[in-house]
């Protein structure tokens, strides 16, 4: 008898706590509904792609990065330019490619926010300028932008000869080869070396040393942490770190860690015996007056405006190195890869590109000042126009922290929508750009730009957040393309049709940057077409 009470008492207990339970999870999806309300209504009304629950539209996203990123242009035609919706596991998005509509939530205070889906990648550049939270992203764009002052810039051009000089020596091995070799294999070393030492005071020395350990790692990384965006059976840690476990790549962000670790302790031991040997040799400053003092790089502002208590710590020196290095240096690179790639595939572009820079450099050897990047408009209409063709971030991605008006919605976007911006369509826009697909320099003259709205063009993302190191890229890129293309005349078998793309943290060509090279004629190609005719 006893036994029968104690079992009646046990089912009791038991269907008590399945009703409570039960009641919880209840009231828990009625307050996540209730929460979620303006944005399940708005979404109601926006046209996109499938979504189910938990996964959203992530069986959009199935496949190789290459096809996720066909996938994703194929939305572009079929939903835009209107903004769609785009659900991401059970985060809402709006696709944002109207250029009216971009300018407006790039420039709002409320969409400062970074996506919260940037903590995916914060394994490979953690909380640096690129992904940092609104607060401390105010703090340390503060802290970095004068760096990227224009005296600055011009300081930096002997590093840019000195690793372009290496980079042709280099080069000089390709030539008149007859089987094609991959861009990026020199002009990533070149890049990583170019920013080390303009920006670190490092002296890595890829080039000569063929250490290609950080650029590969670099792109693993990023292709395993883009993956989670669009994948969100790996959202969780858990699950992602046995993911990774799976494939092999379980110390790869160890891996990825080992060279801005190795920068910034050599150089914070650098900077101490710089302190101590400066207060042994302190002298009268009057020697000084009227001289002016050389501007400090990015890393030897970072660690002076520590010992005046800034405070920044071991883990926010790491961010910020990481994503100068690998942002800032493999964006550059791969621009460059697709731009000489580009003007492989058009010879008749090349030829007018070379033209101008024998026009300014002559047929000399003289190194290339500023004054002379400026006067480089024709080339600065073809990187134009390759960043247009092939956005290197192709999309950005802020959280609304309040609700924002576009033009192109009748209704308020909803406080918490996640807002996709997409130079990937944006750039593509046929009224914008005629035949988008199609590379065609003069999309960049400068009758053909006052046409066109401002933001139709966002390569750097623009507004407040916008990249702070689009002038040393553009600089960068020009010193270097008009240094190649001063010794060598480049070539392929590619077309334009034949380049297949895919996306990680960047955009980049599924089968490298194939191009033979010819040792160059320093004669203007015009002069050289006026005698053959």
């Amino acid at each position: 008898m006893d036994e029968v009470v104690e079992s009646t008492s046990w089912f009791r207990f038991e269907s008590v706590a399945y009703a409570i339970v039960f009641s919880f999870v209840i009231i828990l999806w009625c307050h996540y509904k209730w929460n979620r309300k303006d944005i399940n209504r708005f979404a109601a009304k926006l046209q996109g792609p499938p979504s189910y629950p938990i996964i959203g539209s992530g069986l959009e996203f199935l496949g190789t990065p290459q096809q996720v990123l066909e996938n994703l242009i194929k939305l572009g035609d079929d939903f835009g330019p209107e903004p769609f919706k785009l659900w991401m596991g059970t985060s809402f998005g709006v696709v944002i490619i109207k250029p009216e509509d971009s300018q407006i939530v790039l420039n709002s205070a409320k969409a400062l926010q970074k996506s919260s889906f940037y903590k995916f990648f914060k394994n490979l550049i953690g909380e640096g300028l690129l992904s940092a939270p609104v607060d401390k992203w105010r703090v340390h764009r503060r802290l970095i932008s004068p760096v990227f002052n224009a005296n600055l810039l011009n300081q930096f051009l002997p590093v840019f000869h000195q690793k372009n000089e290496v980079l042709i020596k280099n080069l000089s091995k390709e030539v008149d080869k007859i089987r094609p070799f991959n861009l990026i294999s020199y002009i990533a070393p070149t890049t990583l070396d170019t920013i080390c030492e303009n920006m670190m005071g490092y002296n890595l020395d890829t080039q000569l040393n063929d250490k290609s350990e950080f650029f590969a790692t670099i792109l693993k990384a990023s292709e395993l942490d883009a993956m989670r965006i669009y994948k969100p059976w790996l959202y969780p840690d858990i699950i992602f770190t046995f993911y990774r476990k799976l494939k092999g790549l379980q110390n790869i962000y160890k891996t990825l860690d080992k060279l801005p670790n190795k920068v910034i302790k050599e150089k914070k031991e650098a900077y101490a015996q710089r302190k101590i040997t400066n207060k042994t040799n302190s002298f009268d400053n009057s020697t000084d007056k009227g001289e002016k003092k050389p501007s400090k790089g990015f890393l030897d502002t970072l660690l002076e405006l520590n010992e005046i208590g800034v405070n920044l710590t071991d883990i926010e020196l790491r961010d910020e190195v990481v994503t100068m290095m690998s942002a800032g240096s493999d964006s550059s690179a791969i621009t460059m890869c697709f731009c000489l790639l580009l003007l492989a595939i058009h010879p008749d572009i090349q030829d007018k590109v070379y033209d101008e820079i024998y026009d300014i450099m002559g047929d000399g050897d003289e190194k290339i000042t500023i004054e002379d990047t400026n006067k480089l408009v024709y080339l600065e209409q073809v990187l134009k126009e390759t960043l247009r063709l092939f956005p290197i971030a192709p999309m950005f991605l802020r959280k609304l922290q309040d609700e924002v008006k576009i033009v192109s919605c009748t209704e308020v976007l909803p406080k918490g929508t996640t807002c996709i911006l997409a130079p990937l369509y944006t750039h593509h826009i046929s009224e914008l750009y005629p035949n988008p697909w199609s590379f065609n320099p003069e999309n960049f003259n400068p009758e053909n730009v006052k046409k066109r709205h401002k933001y139709s063009f966002i390569p750097f993302s623009s507004g407040p957040r916008n990249c702070l190191g689009s002038k040393y890229a553009m600089l960068s890129m020009k010193i270097l393309i008009s240094t190649f293309l001063q010794n060598f005349s480049v070539h392929t078998d590619t077309k334009l049709s034949d380049i297949k793309l895919k996306v990680d943290l960047l955009l980049r060509s599924v089968n490298g940057y194939p191009v033979t090279i010819r040792r160059r004629d320093r004669r203007p190609t015009y002069k050289r077409n006026q005698k053959v005719s």
